[in-house]
């Protein structure tokens, strides 16, 4: 019998990672979402392929004033240098990223809790629509996931083999490359160290320092060469005379608590026919399913059950005081917290819940495994986000190219009111990879000191107007007008549009 079940286990883990790796590529390229925030790291990343140097910081974190380190510049340019440039690479990469973390929780929570909990934990990370739908950008969250599982599995070895430090420090000092909100893990980090630090060798101590230095080597040397200003940035932003909203205090509460119980529910159901411009609030969009107080309150169940539970079990203490420790840090931030913040809670839950699963009967557990799944799976394939992919912008823009041919051109993206390129970004780095690079784009107000090019003074043939959702109305009839998925474009000839210039 017991050869049976563990047959069975093996089947039923098998066509898991199946169903998992089919949803997170499923219309990868076609589906990918290039934003803003992407065309910011997109030109870093291009700058270091036309002309490789050391770089010491990359994007902005947040409002902070701090500059994250170089480490995601370097990658995206490295997937650049592999593809010539064409964004496949990183429609393929995120996903896949996902794929490779679905299959870390399943190894880290089998080793150190029972495979019962990881398979609930792989099913539930793995399949969740949220989960997917992040893993459909290429920016510098992404890896957050990835980072938060390793993470949690290099304190639980530290118990028994301190030299595990070493990559706890490695990934602390990395995640200054990825994202801030992984600076919630120190408290965490520390006790954990404490707790341990008459097993710890000098040794280990040493690796430990020298890999975190070496990985923030590229921080310390611009704030070296910048009187520390990386560094005092967040320092300054805290201290801030007169600016309540600039202190972590816990007046933001009431403003921060309705993402994070509405979260408690997204990460379990995202409504069918819904797109990614909505769910992730990307530009104009916003129109993101709202929480179900069942599933909140479900969530919720959760969490006291862990909070009950790790009183007495040490390895769910950990895990606790992980969760609880984003949470609390995400309930007290000053600024705009986007839901994004909250990945590294998303990750670490999906843990949690798939350990609560594991520990109730196995045929309620399995009813609700059953029930998520097949939400999932329907709310994933029925996702409608090809119309703002990255299949129609290069389609889009090798038909325009037909038009305009060889001559000078400007791009032109139309906004609605007081919106702002920002809210419809991606196209100018988009035309320089699939066209050719356009004289004039609004992008080059936002990242033309990036490539640092020159204005040119060559007088455009042709003017490119792309709207999103909306027909852009002219007193000059278009030469050309493309309509595909969300998007319009108009193409003028400049003779007919002088006034514009």
């Amino acid at each position: 019998m017991a050869k049976t079940k563990i047959e069975i286990g093996d089947i039923l883990l098998f066509l898991s990672l199946l169903l998992i790796a089919f949803l997170r590529l499923w219309k990868a390229v076609d589906w990918f979402s290039f934003n803003f925030d992407e065309e910011y790291q997109a030109f870093l990343a291009w700058s270091q392929v036309l002309n490789f140097h050391p770089i010491w910081i990359g994007v902005s974190a947040s409002n902070f004033g701090f500059y994250l380190g170089p480490g995601f510049t370097y990658l995206n340019a490295l997937l650049f240098k592999i593809s010539s440039g064409d964004l496949v690479s990183l429609a393929i990469f995120s996903p896949m990223l996902g794929i490779i973390t679905s299959l870390s929780v399943y190894y880290t929570i089998s080793k150190t809790f029972s495979r019962k909990a990881a398979f609930f934990s792989i099913l539930i990370y793995g399949l969740s629509t949220l989960m997917n739908i992040f893993d459909r950008r290429f920016w510098n969250p992404t890896p957050i996931p990835f980072l938060t599982v390793w993470l949690l599995y290099s304190l639980y070895k530290t118990n028994k083999d301190s030299r595990w430090f070493i990559l706890t420090a490695t990934l602390m000092a990395a995640s200054l490359h990825i994202h801030l909100s992984l600076i919630a893990f120190w408290p965490l980090v520390l006790y954990v160290v404490i707790k341990n630090i008459k097993k710890i060798s000098p040794k280990v101590w040493i690796f430990s320092l020298v890999s975190y230095l070496l990985i923030i080597s590229p921080l310390i040397i611009f704030d070296i060469n910048h009187n520390y200003d990386n560094l005092l940035s967040p320092i300054r932003y805290l201290l801030s005379p007169g600016q309540i909203e600039s202190s972590f205090n816990l007046s933001v509460i009431p403003k921060n608590l309705p993402t994070i119980w509405g979260a408690l529910s997204r990460i379990w159901f995202i409504k069918p026919f819904t797109t990614i411009q909505d769910e992730m609030a990307l530009g104009v969009h916003g129109s993101v399913t709202r929480g179900y107080w069942p599933l909140s309150v479900f969530s919720l169940i959760i969490l006291v059950w862990l909070f009950m539970k790790q009183t007495k079990d040490s390895k769910l203490r950990i895990l606790f005081f992980a969760t609880i420790s984003i949470l609390s840090a995400y309930l007290i931030y000053p600024g705009a917290a986007a839901e994004y913040f909250l990945l590294g809670f998303f990750t670490l839950f999906t843990i949690v819940a798939g350990i609560f699963l594991s520990r109730i009967p196995l045929k309620l557990s399995s009813v609700l495994a059953g029930i998520f799944i097949s939400f999932s799976t329907f709310s994933i394939l029925t996702i409608n986000q090809s119309r703002f992919g990255l299949t129609i912008r290069k389609e889009l823009i090798k038909e325009t190219m037909l038009i305009i041919k060889g001559d000078p051109f400007v791009v032109e993206v139309a906004t609605i009111g007081k919106t702002d390129y920002p809210q419809y970004a991606g196209w100018c780095f988009l035309y320089r990879i699939y066209g050719r690079i356009p004289i004039k784009c609004q992008a080059n107000n936002y990242f033309g000191w990036i490539l640092n090019e020159k204005s040119s003074e060559t007088k455009p043939i042709y003017k490119v107007v792309i709207s999103e959702d909306y027909e852009y109305t002219s007193v000059v009839k278009p030469i050309k007008y493309i309509h595909e998925g969300a998007y319009n474009i108009y193409v003028y000839s400049i003779n007919q549009y002088a006034k514009t210039f």
